[in-house]
């Protein structure tokens, strides 16, 4: 289990941005880990790198996190290893468990969620330009979005979590709109709710959690009484068409 203050983390969106040669260039980049009284932290440092400014942060979830919370995936940044440096692809990892050397990776939200904020993917050639602009940083059919356009990511630390409809959102107040099949009222620590959570959640189950073999008995034994009861019928029938029958005959 990994250090509480190591589970979210921001990761730092560095532009470069040229007018007078249309250039335009994205990076996404680890943060500055230091340690200071006692404590580990993480920051983004703003001084302004060859041109490479800070344009955003956002907070994901460490990687190496353990179970991944239900709702979210990890995704893999490829940085170019040669000038100018850009990121040049970013994409969804299909096997969590096979981690590549060359990649970025962090954990977030695939679909939408309450507090958070939709991050975008703008595509040009080998460049990949994030930015939490829906449009690209300049009209021109040139530009696309890469295939997981967008992501939603937490623009800020959250220690609150709640669970609802089986995934753990971050939590700062009632949401009075949002629908919850099987309400529950605890609020915990990411790690807290990722167990509590990490189940599938059956709303007529009295307010509580069906894990996923539970759910898979269940069904089973469902299906077994539905079986008996077809054979119980068959079983009647049989008996009502042979009486008919030996009455016929007398």
């Amino acid at each position: 289990m990994n250090n509480i203050d190591d589970d979210i983390i921001p990761y730092c969106i560095w532009h470069y941005i040229d007018l007078n040669t249309n250039t335009f260039l994205g990076y996404i980049g680890s943060p500055r880990k230091y340690k200071k009284n006692g404590f580990v932290s993480f920051d983004c440092d703003s001084k302004i790198k060859e041109n490479w400014i800070l344009a955003g942060t956002f907070y994901g979830i460490a990687p190496n996190f353990r179970p991944i919370p239900v709702g979210m995936k990890i995704f893999c940044v490829k940085n170019s290893s040669l000038f100018p440096y850009n990121t040049k692809d970013i994409y969804l990892m299909q096997d969590p468990y096979n981690m590549k050397d060359e990649c970025l990776y962090f954990t977030t939200y695939n679909q939408p969620v309450p507090n958070t904020t939709p991050l975008y993917f703008h595509l040009l050639g080998d460049n990949v330009f994030p930015s939490f602009d829906e449009n690209p940083p300049y009209k021109s059919s040139d530009w696309t979005q890469t295939l997981i356009s967008p992501v939603f990511v937490m623009t800020s630390k959250h220690d609150n979590f709640k669970c609802v409809n089986g995934r753990c959102i971050p939590w700062v107040s009632e949401i009075p709109s949002l629908y919850d099949t099987d309400k529950h009222d605890e609020i915990l620590g990411l790690h807290n709710c990722t167990v509590f959570c990490n189940n599938l959640v059956v709303s007529k189950n009295e307010g509580k959690q069906f894990n996923i073999l539970q759910i898979v008995s269940d069904r089973k034994k469902k299906k077994s009484l539905h079986f008996k009861i077809i054979l119980y019928c068959i079983f009647i029938f049989l008996i009502i068409v042979s009486i008919i029958l030996i009455a016929k005959k007398k």
